[in-house]
């Protein structure tokens, strides 16, 4: 996992050159002084992480023909989309400062977000809680489409899914067009809810996912 500061560092050099490729902002970014010169950025790591904050233009972002026929389901409940993205630093009990992840769900017909939460990890242990809370929320839903990370090729999902019954579709790699739905979201909630976050609601995690869930419901829904 790349250090936070260096996640930052990564994303917004794309922002801000938008068309430079993913080598480009590699080399960018190890120029930054918060950044070490002999750092490792691997090519496909730096393409995931711009891919899943919506960063990477052109023909890697935009959703094909038929990425748009495999996933155009009528019905709620046919298709569940789940993706991780990046979060704000929260504070814990020791009042130290631990980076936070966004775990979501979404709805590949309604757009509904049957769950989100964040979680200071980004491994199946922390995925497994949101998951339910959706099943809880929302019921089963029938296919569910995941990252190719190795958090959600785990053995431990894959046998929870078969015994759930959803079949459990995985993302191919360095192909993010079948997740626009969610990447979408994540840039609305980026632009709607993060940049009014205040230090209440960043004062501990429980706060956090309090104000993510009153946007989710007031706002979203």
């Amino acid at each position: 996992t790349l250090p936070a500061e260096v996640i930052e560092v990564l994303l917004a050099t794309k922002e801000a050159n938008p068309k430079l490729s993913v080598q480009l902002v590699i080399r960018e970014t190890l120029k930054h002084r918060d950044v070490p010169d002999d750092l490792p950025l691997p090519p496909s790591t730096v393409h995931r992480l711009l891919a899943r904050h919506g960063l990477m233009s052109g023909s890697d972002s935009q959703d094909t023909d038929t990425d748009r026929r495999r996933f155009a389901f009528q019905s709620p409940g046919q298709l569940w989309m789940s993706d991780v993205m990046h979060g704000p630093t929260v504070r814990i009990k020791d009042r130290s400062k631990r980076k936070t992840y966004l775990i979501a769900f979404i709805d590949d017909a309604t757009r509904v977000i049957p769950y989100a939460a964040f979680s200071l990890a980004e491994n199946t242990r922390a995925f497994l809680p949101v998951f339910k809370q959706a099943i809880v929320r929302r019921g089963l839903p029938e296919r569910l489409y995941v990252d190719n990370g190795s958090s959600y090729r785990s053995n431990h999902l894959s046998l929870v899914c078969a015994k759930l019954g959803v079949a459990l579709i995985h993302a191919r790699p360095y192909r993010p067009q079948g997740k626009g739905k969610i990447e979408r979201w994540f840039k609305t909630m980026r632009g709607q809810l993060l940049i009014r976050l205040t230090n209440d609601d960043t004062g501990s995690l429980e706060a956090l996912n309090r104000r993510l869930w009153a946007w989710v419901e007031g706002e979203y829904h």
